[in-house]
């Protein structure tokens, strides 16, 4: 599961899910990733579902990984 701010959460079965940390790299996530708080950068969002690749440009925020939760609290 996704949750990005402003209450926005995405439901779907997410198999990898990639985000531009604060220092320009990006951080790749798949099911099972070991708990991580984390300041992201502005850029998209991409993520990858049995649908297929999917993206969402976000401004920059906080990531948080929990049981296989992410969440990223954001202005946009």
């Amino acid at each position: 599961m996704l949750r990005l701010g402003a209450g926005a959460v995405i439901l779907e079965d997410i198999k990898s899910l990639r985000v531009k940390l604060e220092d320009g790299s990006e951080l790749g996530i798949m099911p099972g990733h070991t708990p991580l708080i984390a300041a992201t950068g502005d850029g998209l969002l991409r993520y990858t579902t049995s649908d297929g690749k999917q993206e969402l440009n976000v401004k920059g925020g906080i990531m948080t990984i929990k049981k296989n939760v992410v969440s990223i609290l954001t202005t946009h």
